[in-house]
């Protein structure tokens, strides 16, 4: 008889623990929500801000700087290749919110797949969840190649970009 109240206490404890831990991993996903929308936001701005930006500012130097660029036909192949590393860093930049909105939305995905249970573990992956995971991790590993992409275009760009303002 003295077991019967520490059990009937153990099944509280244990109810109260998987509904905290339920709660949590609601509470998560609501997060991952929010951060699905933000990446949406941005997947669908970004395009529009880059492109915009991006012409106004080679039309702008090469207009201003026409005469000196077309006396020398190497200075045009440097503006070539200036353009061509500065127009894709942007075009990866474009890239990269897209990449990780769909792997939020593969996060989320994977989180609202989990089963709940009463007994510990109370939160466990499905087969589903785990590829949904594995697949959310492809893309975030590809936005951040993509993004170390975009510097490194960007970098080389920049420099020679300056190789063109010191080019006689």
């Amino acid at each position: 008889m003295t077991d019967e109240p520490e059990l009937e206490k153990t099944y509280d404890l244990r109810i109260r623990s998987a509904e905290r831990a339920h709660d949590d991993r609601r509470t998560a996903l609501q997060s991952v929500g929010g951060q699905v929308l933000s990446f949406s936001n941005s997947a669908m701005r970004a395009p529009a801000l880059v492109a915009a930006g991006g012409v106004a500012a080679a039309l702008g130097f090469y207009s201003a700087n026409y005469g000196r660029l077309a006396a020398n036909p190497e200075n045009l192949a440097i503006f070539n290749e200036v353009l061509f590393w500065l127009f894709g860093s942007l075009l990866l930049t474009v890239i990269a919110p897209g990449l990780a909105y769909f792997s939020q939305i593969l996060f989320a995905m994977a989180l609202a797949e989990e089963e709940y249970h009463w007994k510990s573990p109370y939160i466990r992956d499905t087969p589903k969840s785990k590829r949904r995971t594995m697949v959310g991790q492809c893309f975030r590993w590809a936005t951040i190649l993509t993004i170390g992409a975009s510097i490194v275009c960007l970098v080389i760009g920049g420099f020679s970009f300056l190789s063109l303002i010191h080019a006689p």
